[in-house]
């Protein structure tokens, strides 16, 4: 009888300092921040910073006890790690080594893969797979850089909540698993009772790597369909007849689920093919993040002072500077 897949795991010990130093220093560091997608300019002055982090006892024990945290338990009932909740602390720490923020989680994360990386192989991923999760803190690091033109990290707590398990990369598109009301996925209804019933399903995110080819997109969803049927089987054990079998029920909250794609780029552009893909549950005001996700920029921000490149942009910019704003929201599709 095969064993049922387990719903979380817990590290078993915990790093000593002394141990973190040897991982921030030792010559294979260079190939763990290729693992972890870390390339380019944050690559280039990443070492110097390794090795004061190092040498400086305060921060190394702050990253020791941040990595213990991360690695501690990874998992369906394993809550994510809160980064957010010391960005204060870790930033005025930084400053010793560094001007900006997120230096001192990105040392944690650096040293802290061994419990997720179990986590996805005991889910089915490859170790190969596994790895591509994890570069996603690279990722976030060329984000923040193109916004602020330095090393850092603004995105805390969702690259946090790579290292609790719930994320997988599957082609051009990344999937999540949470808990969904039932009544909300249903009807669009912005229901909060705690006597709604919930269900997991699967998030969907548009990492910024490329454009969203339409043939790539449904190969990822095909993907992530096979994937969490065959792996994650046991979340769909208690759906009714009538509920969508697990694996085959997408949700999605972003800028890009928004008919004003259409208009700015065109209704056979594969932004607008994307945004049509989902039926509309709930439509939100998202200046902020079309802001971010199209320009790398955080308010308050003059959008007269914005560029103008593109047809998104110039479209975006437009919006954000007339008062019209950007409409984005929630949006499940079924397969």
């Amino acid at each position: 009888m095969t064993s049922p897949a387990p719903t979380a795991l817990h590290a078993e010990d915990e790093l000593e300092a002394a141990a973190v130093r040897v991982m921030l220093t030792a010559p294979s560091r260079s190939a763990l921040l290729d693992r972890l997608g870390i390339t380019g300019e944050d690559a280039a002055e990443l070492p110097a910073l390794l090795d004061a982090a190092a040498a400086d006892e305060e921060i190394l024990t702050e990253v020791t006890a941040l990595a213990n945290r991360l690695r501690s338990g990874a998992g369906l009932e394993v809550p994510a790690v809160d980064l957010e909740t010391e960005k204060s602390r870790h930033d005025a720490l930084q400053q010793r080594l560094a001007p900006g923020e997120g230096l001192v989680p990105i040392l944690a994360l650096l040293v802290s893969t061994s419990t997720v990386r179990a986590w996805h192989a005991a889910r089915g991923l490859s170790t190969e797979q596994s790895w591509h999760v994890l570069a996603d803190l690279g990722q976030q690091m060329r984000v923040h850089r193109a916004g602020t033109g330095r090393l850092g990290l603004h995105q805390l707590n969702w690259v946090g909540g790579n290292w609790a398990g719930r994320l997988v990369h599957l082609g051009r598109l990344q999937f999540d698993l949470s808990r969904r009301r039932v009544a909300r996925l249903a009807t669009g209804a912005e229901r909060t009772s705690p006597d709604e019933p919930s269900r997991w399903v699967v998030g969907t995110h548009i990492p910024a790597t490329g454009p969203l080819d339409p043939a790539e997109v449904e190969a990822s969803f095909a993907a992530a369909t096979a994937y969490f049927s065959e792996h994650y089987a046991d979340l769909g054990a208690d759906r009714g007849e009538d509920e969508p079998a697990f694996g085959h029920e997408f949700t999605c909250d972003s800028w890009l689920l928004s008919e004003e794609l259409a208009e700015v780029t065109g209704p056979t552009s594969n932004l607008a093919r994307f945004a049509a893909l989902w039926q509309m549950l709930v439509r939100t005001r998202m200046d902020d993040a079309a802001l971010f996700f199209v320009f790398g920029l955080r308010p308050p921000v003059d959008p007269a002072s914005l560029p103008r490149r593109t047809h998104l942009e110039q479209g975006v910019a437009e919006r954000l500077a007339d008062g019209r704003g950007w409409t984005g929201g929630t949006g499940r599709l079924l397969r």
